[in-house]
């Protein structure tokens, strides 16, 4: 078992999902396959590459899960890349170096680093520092993670109070931390990520402020009940306080 499953989703935005499937699918080799999720589009909202099909937003979380759990029945796999469909990547050796960064550093997540359109990226982790390697950290963002088997059969699914995204990434450093797993950003295999690119062209059933609020209000209750929150604040405020010259961990 040496293959990884790449999965991307689709809501409503057909020509970035077809051109982000067309700069990965030609370098398949041996060592990935890919399938693309439909996640409650229009009809002609759909990519021409579609697989699968939800019949409703299911929203990140929900498609999230359900690339999950085709990876757990599937038995096939080593590993999963969970792709937005807002990405742009170059494809020939983009798997490879993922799978190479995870599987020789003894990773249970790895992230490519994130050039983001408009504005960079929030969180400082996952900036491009240039240092030809994989950075150890604490989280990743979820916008393209390599996810080891070991984490998916510990992780399984995502609570529901996650469905609308980003719970899911701080949960999943929580979680690889209590176990002595190791999560880290491949500096030397980058992208560019156009952020929220289906809300901000309205393609969504719902707003991009009203996502967010309903992100955050279910998340941070999560948290909360968990008794989590603490080590959450933690998580945030070292990603967006990292500054790798100043040798912040």
């Amino acid at each position: 078992m040496s293959k990884t499953l790449v999965v991307i989703y689709n809501h409503n935005l057909p020509s970035m999902t077809d051109d982000l499937w067309e700069s990965l699918y030609p370098y398949r080799r041996n060592d990935y396959d890919m399938i693309l999720i439909d996640n409650g589009s229009t009809p002609e909202g759909k990519s021409k590459y579609t697989t699968h099909e939800t019949g409703q937003n299911c929203y990140f979380g929900g498609g999230l899960n359900i690339a999950l759990q085709y990876f757990l029945d599937s038995g096939e796999y080593d590993s999963l890349l969970s792709l937005n469909n807002d990405l742009i990547l170059q494809g020939p050796n983009f798997v490879r170096t993922l799978r190479e960064e995870m599987f020789e550093g003894d990773y249970k997540i790895v992230s490519p680093s994130v050039l983001q359109i408009e504005s960079q990226c929030k969180w400082k982790y996952m900036h491009c520092w240039n240092t030809g390697g994989t950075r150890d950290v604490k989280w990743v963002d979820f916008q393209a993670p390599l996810l080891h088997k070991d984490f998916i059969e510990k992780i399984q699914q995502y609570p529901d109070e996650l469905i609308y995204g980003w719970g899911q990434d701080l949960l999943s450093g929580v979680i690889c931390e209590q176990n002595d797993w190791k999560v880290g950003v491949v500096d030397k295999c980058p992208l560019i990520h156009y952020s929220a690119r289906t809300y901000k062209e309205g393609k969504s059933d719902i707003d991009l402020t009203t996502y967010c609020r309903n992100a955050e209000t279910n998340m941070f209750k999560y948290f909360e009940k968990q008794n989590l929150i603490g080590i959450f604040n933690q998580y945030r405020q070292l990603s967006s306080e990292y500054d790798l010259t100043k040798d912040i961990k």
